[in-house]
């Protein structure tokens, strides 16, 4: 009779001990796989961020039957706070504090540091006067659309002499737009799994966007982006106009914090094809580049 009792006692326990794993792993399942996404942007005023992005590049042309190789690389460093909160926007206050690049190519070779002296006070420097260690203003609403830009000092700059950073600057908008490095908003709703698009045009570029969501674990989501941008416009580099004509094609890989919706990290490679015509010759281009940008919170 008494290892009968103790048989259905170890049963019974065996049986709570199942029931309790089961509502374990569903509470772990929960928390996992139940997080939502809100479409909207949430910090608070007075939050500082330290923004670094990098950038790699090479670009080929042939011109005149020679083939021509050009090379650029960049490192950025930028701090944003939230400087206001009023009426659903965001007031951000941006300042480039660092920048350091090298170009090689048709025949020269280039580098610049913001931190030395004489490089300031050359050619270079004065290219980067009106950006670097100036504050400006960025308004944009909570769900990440801009309101409006504004320096609070004098900010006029003056075309970039380096072609391939011309170009560069084109394809990829310069680093004039903290709010896209800082935040991504995930529409409301969107779970795991779910694809979703948009598409703009402003000044000679149609960019169209395809968003995948990949897994939202740990208040964080994974999800790439694929993008093509047609471009046609001209630009100016070394006194002359070159008229631009490529097609961009972006992949990015990117985390973002679900619930302020800060992008965290985004990795991206860029293809970029078409022609340029530089006094009177259409010239073909293919270009390939690698950027990575990281958000801190300090």
């Amino acid at each position: 009779m008494y290892p009968l009792i103790v048989i259905r006692l170890h049963f019974k326990l065996k049986q709570n001990m199942k029931k309790v794993f089961v509502l374990f792993l569903s509470v772990i399942s929960f928390t996992t796989f139940a997080q939502s996404t809100t479409g909207k942007i949430v910090v608070k005023k007075g939050q500082h961020f330290i923004v670094e992005s990098s950038t790699d590049g090479v670009a080929n042309l042939d011109m005149m039957g020679q083939s021509m190789e050009m090379k650029i690389g960049s490192t950025t460093k930028t701090t944003a706070d939230i400087k206001d909160l009023k009426d659903n926007n965001y007031t951000i206050t941006q300042i480039i504090t660092d920048i350091k690049s090298s170009f090689s190519g048709m025949g020269q070779e280039k580098t610049f540091d913001s931190d030395k002296k004489e490089d300031m006070a050359g050619e270079a420097g004065a290219l980067y006067k009106g950006k670097i260690n100036v504050p400006k203003d960025v308004v944009i609403t909570n769900e990440g659309k801009p309101v409006a830009a504004t320096a609070t000092s004098d900010s006029s700059t003056k075309k970039d002499d380096n072609p391939m950073g011309a170009i560069m600057d084109m394809i990829g908008g310069g680093q004039d737009n903290i709010a896209s490095a800082l935040f991504l908003v995930i529409p409301g709703g969107k779970k795991a799994g779910d694809t979703w698009q948009d598409s703009t045009t402003s000044e000679g570029a149609k960019m169209k966007r395809i968003f995948t969501l990949h897994s939202i674990a740990n208040k964080e989501a994974a999800l790439t982006i694929n993008t093509i941008m047609d471009i046609n416009k001209t630009i100016q580099a070394q006194g002359m106009d070159m008229n631009a004509v490529m097609t961009s094609k972006i992949n990015s890989e990117i985390l973002v914090d679900v619930i302020s919706n800060l992008q965290k990290e985004n990795k991206s490679t860029m293809d970029v094809t078409g022609t340029i015509d530089i006094m009177g010759q259409s010239v073909p281009i293919t270009s390939k580049a690698t950027s990575i940008t990281t958000v801190k919170i300090l």
